[in-house]
């Protein structure tokens, strides 16, 4: 043990304590900006930024990302407060956090890539058109309380449009313009390429107002100490009540968390474990109510921070949360002099970047449909609440998945293929099968969606009707419970009209569920229906059983 810690400070302290200190320093601003955009007090943001920090790193599966408050969860903290107030709030985040730690037991990290694109870009830009509206009022240096929905932000500032401060607009103005282009200034410098464009437009904007006693909203005392350990309320009422905010803190979370770790990978060609991952974020969202924290997730840009400036272990996330804890307890009658109109020009920016616009044409471009679950879910995010939003967004994607698989089943007669080739060439060599043979090709999912087609077909059929019916199932991926039933129903019906059905060409997975259902089987033992591994067989079986009836 000894010797890996000598090891550990031989080989990469030095680089984790540069990646620590520099991530703090960006994170620093980050964590006091969303604090005050999800409305609850600045220090909150740095609890959570420092407890978070040190606990998903520490015990986290991704080695470089780095966990704090972040822009994501602006929005839906904002609603949980409006709805529930504050011990709401802490109550949903410990409930997420559960939710979290479950997924991750129950081994559910890779489920959430299969939740479709065009909700996820399309929660995600309308989080970002949220927190942009949101900051407009900070950024025209007005003291308007944070509000729940845009409309009501908008009416606020069109209501106090007299109370604009030129000067706060300017800084706001000067922040983003230092930190598009001060990046590529600094990079040039050889003594300051590490220096975090953020921070010098914080020291700057702190500057004027300590000073020059510029008369514009600050962020205010900002207490330096340790959070008091607090109880939650468990009350089953509000229990029951904060439920679905939780859910959809603990998806968010997940999302955004796992969606940071394979950005660290693609970046550092490592592998991060994302039920790992998951249960130390769930961990985090637990502990963190107790202490005033509010709900976390992995940060892309702080984590990319942390890769860049040459972390080499976890480590790194634990001293910038230590970094932290140090400018809390020390700092904190500086930091009280941030103006929010600085906040609202780093805001704005993280907002902006949020609103892929580039994912939007390729999802428009792509395909009509996607574009409607894109349009919908933005337009639901931004207009109403995140809950209502999300589930819309995946109800619409199932709806979309509903369609594409339906149109994707198709039944076709063996008319349609070439008849010299093949089972074609079998069956129109004789006479005997071709008079009363019916082979049918059903192409896709055999499922509760594609029965439409299956009916059609089976209708065509009972105005034919030739005594042996082969359903060739080779391109039968799976099968449902209403295709299993139908299936049934029609083997009964071609039963009644002295009809025979063949099944052939079975995928292991269908020939399960086939051989699961104890009526099937039975239908099988009392030889009313037959079953071969191939085409060939079925027909070879048909030509062998009249023969030995001509006999």
């Amino acid at each position: 043990m000894q010797n890996k810690v000598t090891q550990y400070f031989k080989e990469s302290f030095t680089s984790d304590l540069k990646a620590g200190f520099i991530t703090a320093i960006v994170a620093l601003p980050l964590a006091i900006a969303f604090a005050i955009a999800s409305g609850v007090e600045p220090q909150m943001g740095l609890y959570t930024a420092i407890i978070a920090g040190m606990l998903v790193s520490a015990t986290g599966g991704s080695r470089y990302s780095i966990t704090g408050p972040t822009g994501a969860m602006t929005v839906i903290i904002l609603s949980t407060i409006h709805s529930f107030g504050i011990e709401g709030l802490l109550l949903a985040g410990f409930l997420a956090g559960a939710f979290q730690v479950l997924f991750g037991v129950l081994k559910l990290g890779k489920v959430v890539k299969y939740i479709p694109l065009p909700v996820i870009s399309g929660f995600t830009s309308g989080i970002g058109a949220i927190i942009l509206i949101g900051q407009i009022p900070n950024a025209l240096g007005m003291v308007i309380p944070a509000k729940e929905h845009v409309w009501e932000t908008l009416y606020a500032i069109v209501s106090n449009i007299d109370l604009l401060n030129s000067t706060a607009i300017m800084i706001c103005a000067a922040t983003i313009l230092l930190l598009l282009f001060l990046p590529g200034i600094l990079a040039k410098m050889r003594y300051f390429d590490s220096l975090p464009a953020s921070i010098v437009a914080l020291i700057l904007s702190v500057v004027l107002v300590f000073f020059y006693k510029i008369d514009i909203p600050i962020v205010g005392i900002i207490p330096a100490g340790l959070p008091q350990i607090q109880m939650l309320n468990f009350s089953p009422g509000l229990l029951m009540a904060v439920l679905p905010a939780a859910l959809t803190i603990a998806l968010l979370g997940t999302i955004e968390s796992l969606l940071c770790a394979v950005v660290c990978d693609a970046m550092t060609n490592t592998r991060h474990n994302s039920n790992k991952e998951l249960i130390g974020h769930g961990v985090a969202n637990m502990v963190l109510p107790f202490f005033s924290g509010i709900p976390c997730t992995a940060a892309i840009a702080r984590s990319a921070v942390n890769i860049r400036e040459g972390a080499k272990t976890q480590m790194a996330g634990v001293i910038h949360a230590l970094i932290l804890l140090a400018i809390l307890l020390f700092l904190g009658p500086v930091a009280r002099f941030i103006p929010k109109a600085y906040l609202a020009g780093v805001l704005i920016l993280v907002s902006l970047r949020m609103i892929n616009i580039e994912e939007f044409k390729t999802i428009m471009r792509i395909s009509k449909m996607d574009t409607a679950v894109l349009l919908t879910t933005f337009i639901l995010t931004v207009l109403t609440d995140l809950v209502f939003a999300v589930q819309m967004g995946m109800f619409l994607s199932v709806i979309l998945l509903f369609i594409r698989l339906t149109s994707s089943t198709d039944i076709q007669t063996m008319e349609s293929y070439d008849k010299s080739k093949g089972i074609n060439a079998t069956i129109f060599a004789d006479p005997y099968l071709e008079k009363n043979v019916s082979v049918y090709t059903i192409n896709g999912p055999f499922f509760f969606g594609a029965m439409n087609v299956f009916e059609g077909k089976i209708n065509e059929h009972m105005s034919i009707s030739k005594p042996h019916i082969i359903l060739r199932m080779r391109y039968v991926p799976f099968i449902d419970t209403t295709g299993i039933e139908r299936l049934k129903s029609f083997i009964s019906a071609s039963k009644r009209m002295h009809q025979k059905v063949y099944l052939t060409s079975i995928q292991p997975e269908v020939m399960g569920k086939i051989m699961s259902d104890i009526e099937l089987k039975e239908l099988m033992e009392k030889q009313h229906v037959h079953i071969f591994d191939s085409t060939q067989e079925a027909l070879a079986h048909v030509k062998k059983e009249s023969e030995s009836k001509e006999v």
